[in-house]
């Protein structure tokens, strides 16, 4: 059995020497002895913290709402539905984890991308 410590070591050692030289989470558990479910199950409960994010920029279309400007260049308006956005994401990680999320609008990827950083 693995104590709460060995787990919050094994995870520095990750990130330090690990994770910048591109091994994944799962080599690095097995590589120290680790199962992989172990640790898992501990980081989900540990690392369901928020984490501050930074967002940089803005998208255009408010941008262009708050200046008060509309471009009139454009050939054809975008169909936007008042429920939902038009942002789809897909992220895909070594171990095989898929994440698929569509109809997201700005503030939706916003908050999808702040509850991800909390598992980094």
């Amino acid at each position: 059995m693995f104590s709460e410590k060995d787990f919050e070591r094994l995870w520095f050692l990750y990130k330090t020497e690990g994770e910048p030289k591109g091994v994944s989470i799962n080599s690095f558990c097995i590589s120290n002895n680790i199962p992989y479910r172990a640790f898992y199950d501990w980081f989900k409960k540990t690392q369901k913290k928020v984490v501050p994010v930074e967002v940089e920029g803005i998208p255009e279309e408010l941008v262009q709402a708050s200046n008060g400007e509309q471009d009139v260049t454009k050939e054809k308006p975008k169909r936007i539905s008042p429920n939902k956005g038009n942002i789809m994401v897909t992220i895909r990680t070594r171990e095989g984890l898929c994440i698929h999320k569509k109809g997201l609008d700005y503030q939706g990827l916003k908050t999808l991308v702040e509850k991800l950083e909390g598992l980094c």
